[in-house]
């Protein structure tokens, strides 16, 4: 009697593709957040480097700078950034001298902002006595879901510009 139930038991396919979605859902579902996990950091990534530039575009427009201005530029990077209200920029102003850059001002704006010394090597080549405007953003993420090898980072963006309209922007 019991070596009948097994016969009928092995033959009998009700039920079989409920246990194949529940070995392959979490598979699945693991699948489905990593890659909206990842296109999110994708996405806000692009964002910060976007929003650096045009930063670093619009300075290298102004004539002389002030505290209130670069302000300006933080609440405008956290308006085109919606994750960086935690963020913050860094501003400087360098030039070349005697084939070493000088910093003549530099001025950190927002959180996450490091001491660390401006990333010369990151800074492109300049001719003797022209100045840039160096802008830096330092944009905190936390990812939709934690895990997936994905941990809190920092977006680091950076962009140089060449004064537009004078040789040298002033920080007043």
């Amino acid at each position: 009697m019991m070596m009948a139930w097994f016969k009928v038991f092995r033959r009998d396919i009700r039920g079989s593709t409920i246990v194949e979605f529940a070995l392959l859902a979490p598979v699945l579902l693991t699948l489905l957040l990593g890659s909206v996990t990842a296109f999110d950091m994708y996405r806000n990534a692009q964002n910060v480097e976007k929003a650096t530039f045009t930063i670093g575009d619009m300075l290298s427009r102004e004539k002389g700078l002030t505290d209130a201005k670069l302000n300006d530029m933080l609440v405008l990077l956290r308006n085109l950034v919606p994750t960086s209200s935690d963020g913050g920029l860094r501003i400087t102003s360098l030039t070349k001298k005697n084939g070493v850059y000088v910093v003549l001002w530099s001025r950190p704006k927002g959180n996450n902002v490091p001491t660390t010394p401006i990333p010369v090597a990151m800074v492109p080549n300049i001719v003797e006595g022209d100045t840039i405007i160096f802008t830096e953003s330092y944009v905190p993420h936390v990812p939709m879901v934690a895990g997936f090898g994905f941990g809190n980072i920092v977006f680091h963006s950076q962009a140089a510009h060449r004064p537009r309209f004078v040789t040298s922007i002033p920080l007043q």
